[in-house]
């Protein structure tokens, strides 16, 4: 298609005063550009293309006085992926040993002192929890690898070593009778089946109410040929009482010398659910919690002591801490928080008040007969009406 000269020209006019008001406010605003050629030795094509690429660095480039804000997400829950050193290192294996060498001296007659074996077990078990959470989600499926499992989910149970063996040495057990732990809520078997690897003397009881988890749990349990693990589903509060016939269930009541729990629920709440799994005498909660707690949780905290801090690395890797209640303060915050009493077990009838009125739906209102089902009661004009107000009155126009 040819064009005629007249409209050519006035096309090529329009364009150099648009480009010529471009550069005007181009300088207004303070941002230069470098251009390959000048607007009159272009043809339109190429200033249309320039057109466009200045408005690309338009939206690029800010002016010098513009300080863009730091939009750099900031996580303090978790663990800075450049700090953390590969698990199978020799170093890995090194700050595990530092771990054991904050025991008491007297704990080597609780736990396996093969540092060697120890950490070629938790590599094991790394490696399974990676395998089962492709097909189930036992832990966050955001950014897992085997150095984040080890580093945000197994290095922090074992950070509870120091604070267990405490817990152990100062406890009194029967004649013929082993320690015993329960891990509630433990979802992939954290922090229990870490610890169950490092304390084979003692038996550990994981408890989960889904029972998929648990199977997980089993075959992890199996393959790193532990024996001093069994898993219980169902509900927590249920598990010490049988509620078929009303009584305890001494198996679980007040039979577990620890009971450990990480980040499950509210810490009112969770008292109120292990309270009854607790030795009265010597019983003692180890929580892993992040964030602030309660006042009522916080007044009675007898340990408070920070995941860094047990792991001998740098403070502000992890906002997470351990926390020790005594069985007495695990009573009293889930009494006068009022949990305790929220508890409803599978079987229990609860009572509820019915509001009574004049005329029942049950019975006839004039003997007390319960009506047969499907029985409507019979009209009776001697009983005044319940309309939801008394000084009810009809209109009629």
């Amino acid at each position: 298609m040819r064009v005629s000269t007249p409209i050519m020209m006035a096309f090529l006019s329009h364009l150099r005063s648009a480009n010529a008001f471009l550069q005007t406010s181009l300088r207004a605003s303070s941002t230069t550009f470098a251009f390959a050629a000048a607007p009159s030795q272009l043809a339109p094509l190429q200033i249309s293309n320039h057109a466009v690429q200045s408005k690309r660095h338009n939206s690029l480039h800010k002016p010098q006085s513009y300080n863009p804000p730091n939009t750099q997400l900031q996580f303090s829950s978790s663990i800075d992926t450049s700090t953390e050193i590969d698990p199978y290192s020799e170093q890995a294996k090194q700050n595990l040993s530092a771990i054991y060498s904050n025991l008491d001296p007297a704990a080597s007659s609780l736990i396996n002192t093969d540092v060697d074996k120890a950490h070629k077990s938790l590599l094991k078990l790394t490696e399974q929890v990676l395998a089962w959470n492709q097909r189930l989600n036992l832990v966050s499926r955001k950014d897992c690898t085997a150095s984040v499992i080890y580093h945000r989910h197994v290095l922090p149970s074992v950070a509870l070593l120091p604070l267990l063996c405490n817990q152990l040495l100062n406890t009194t057990l029967d004649d013929n009778k082993s320690l015993n732990i329960v891990d509630v809520g433990t979802g992939g078997g954290f922090p229990g089946l870490p610890l169950a690897v490092l304390l084979p003397q003692f038996q550990f009881t994981l408890v989960d109410s889904i029972q998929k988890k648990l199977v997980a749990v089993s075959e992890m349990a199996s393959e790193l040929d532990i024996t001093n693990v069994r898993v219980h589903c169902g509900r927590v509060e249920e598990m010490m009482y049988n509620t078929d016939v009303g009584k305890v269930n001494r198996e679980h009541y007040n039979n577990y010398e620890i009971v450990l729990g990480r980040s499950v629920t509210a810490l009112p709440r969770f008292c109120a659910w292990v309270s009854d799994l607790l030795k009265q005498k010597d019983g003692r909660l180890i929580y892993i919690i992040g964030g602030e707690v309660e006042d009522i949780v916080e007044e009675r905290i007898e340990s408070d002591t920070n995941i860094d801090t047990l792991l001998n690395r740098q403070e502000g890797t992890s906002d997470k801490r351990a926390l020790i209640f005594t069985a007495w303060n695990v009573e009293e915050i889930a009494e006068q928080s009022g949990e305790k009493y929220n508890i409803v077990r599978s079987g229990e009838k609860t009572k509820k008040q019915h509001k009574k009125s004049n005329s029942s739906s049950s019975n006839d209102g004039k003997t007390g007969k319960k009506l047969a089902k499907g029985e409507w009661n019979k009209k009776r004009n001697d009983v005044k009406k319940d309309r939801g107000y008394d000084d009810f009155k009809r209109y009629e126009f």
